[in-house]
């Protein structure tokens, strides 16, 4: 069923591309998605370019599975997160044309905005507003919906309290900050947020496959958005109103598109040098993420996406000058960790191999497993206890206040929760069953009450 690999590897790519032909690296990157693919968890597209050639273009899996289309390599894709690139970029190009100051206090421009005597557009670009943030508030999934405007998405925050000064290092994804910069945008060119953004990105760049759904019709090639369903299914997203996402998440695109966009504002050939290294100094903002992993040995900038149906990320790595870009019509979370990994790769580092039981596991393998286990206050989601439960598809983890997360098998040991797409694994105790679960980086302990559970 799933093409097995040794658990950790050193791909050859950073070795062959100086002597090979691009098709062979088209092969090592092929190999390496084998697993994700013929498992039926990858369903999307993805362009590797280094020095302005495709290393790897490709797509797997359906757009529309009931009517049996593929994905294409111009199959349309919601980007989710990624769309605050898009943001950001149109923000700062009226700062280059002299029509916004980042320093400006947000209040000027639109009022009522909790501490918006305080808040500047720079801080709002770079995350730190503390902007009361709708996505974690009463009333968010009303607002998906129905039809939404950056009007109706700042009025949702307003006479709510900040969650702190604005000011200091990025806490968190500020999502109504990027709503509010959408509003700003709108008022500050006169142009609807979609046609703003067209206007100033899209248009100048021939980004004629992208643009920012408003709810309107958009183009057949769109991709139908999934979620996981079990071990190995899929099943329809929720539907939602994309606008309700405008400005943090709203923008749609293909890998071509993306391409051209990433060339042009990494070359230098969009906006002006000042704000380009604004943009990129800041480390977590404006669109951007940044960071050295020891793995990769060289600095990176990147950006995940995830929303009902869809998951896309985005790198770039300056040293390589390689930009690895990934859509996805699933919201499995795979996308960052394909991405790191093929940036590894490339930079002649180590990654694990996705590597699949094809057999389920048999009933002392899951009685040897199941149980609750519980984490200490540095977890996602502090002091949680799992369950490891078996269920009528598989084994499940089951989070408090859900989801019910399908797992897959690696082997008796090791696994993957499908739903966060984060590998974990069981030791054992003197009575052979396991004690200790280690999900990502955090040991959950085994509780004393723990017995065999069952899935509902």
């Amino acid at each position: 069923m799933v093409k097995r690999a040794s658990a950790v590897c050193a791909m050859s790519i950073a070795c062959i591309l100086g002597t090979a032909q691009a098709t062979t690296a088209h092969d090592e990157i092929a190999a390496y998605l084998d697993p994700y693919v013929s498992s039926g968890n990858f369903s999307g597209s993805i362009l590797v370019v280094r020095d302005g050639k495709a290393l790897f273009r490709g797509s797997n899996g359906l757009a529309d599975a009931s009517k049996k289309t593929s994905n294409r390599v111009d199959t349309i894709f919601h980007v989710a997160s990624v769309s605050m690139q898009f943001t950001a970029a149109t923000a700062m190009r009226l700062v280059d044309e002299g029509k916004l100051s980042l320093d400006t206090k947000v209040g000027e421009i639109v009022a009522g905005v909790p501490n918006g005597d305080k808040i500047t557009v720079r801080e709002l670009l770079q995350q730190n507003s503390n902007l009361p943030d709708a996505n974690d508030l009463e009333g968010y999934d009303d607002l998906l919906k129905s039809h939404q405007t950056p009007e109706s998405l700042v009025q949702f925050i307003r006479n709510r309290p900040p969650l702190g000064e604005p000011g200091g290092k990025s806490q968190r994804e500020e999502h109504s900050a990027f709503n509010l910069l959408a509003l700003i945008i709108e008022k500050k060119t006169g142009l609807s947020f979609k046609e703003a953004v067209r206007r100033e990105v899209f248009a100048p760049l021939g980004m004629t496959n992208s643009g920012i759904d408003d709810d309107s019709p958009i183009q057949a090639r769109l991709a139908r958005g999934y979620v996981e369903k079990g071990a190995v299914g899929l099943a329809d997203a929720p539907q939602i109103h994309w606008s309700a996402k405008t400005g943090n998440g709203s923008a749609y695109s293909t890998i071509d598109d993306e391409h051209l966009w990433l060339s042009a504002f990494f070359g230098g050939a969009f906006l002006s040098e000042a704000s380009r290294k604004t943009m990129l100094a800041w480390g977590d903002g404006y669109g951007w993420e940044s960071l050295e992993q020891s793995r990769i040995g060289t600095p990176i900038y990147f950006m995940s996406g995830n929303a009902p149906g869809f998951a896309s990320e985005v790198i770039y790595v300056p040293k390589l000058r390689t930009e690895i870009i990934i859509f996805c019509n699933t919201q499995v979370p795979m996308p960052p960790t394909m991405g790191f990994d093929l940036a590894a790769a490339l930079a002649g580092g180590t990654y694990q191999d996705l590597n699949l039981q094809a057999a389920p596991l048999n009933n002392d393998e899951i009685s040897h497993v199941v149980g609750r286990y519980r984490f200490g206050p540095d977890f996602y989601r502090p002091n949680a206890t799992l369950e490891l439960a078996s269920g009528p598809e598989g084994l499940v983890v089951k989070w408090p206040g859900g989801p019910e997360a399908p797992v897959l098998v690696s082997d008796n040991h090791h696994f993957i929760d499908r739903h966060y797409w984060t590998r974990f694994s069981v030791a054992d105790g003197p009575d052979g069953h396991a004690t200790q679960l280690t999900y990502g980086r955090f040991n959950g302990q085994r509780t004393a009450d723990s017995r065999p559970a069952t899935a509902h």
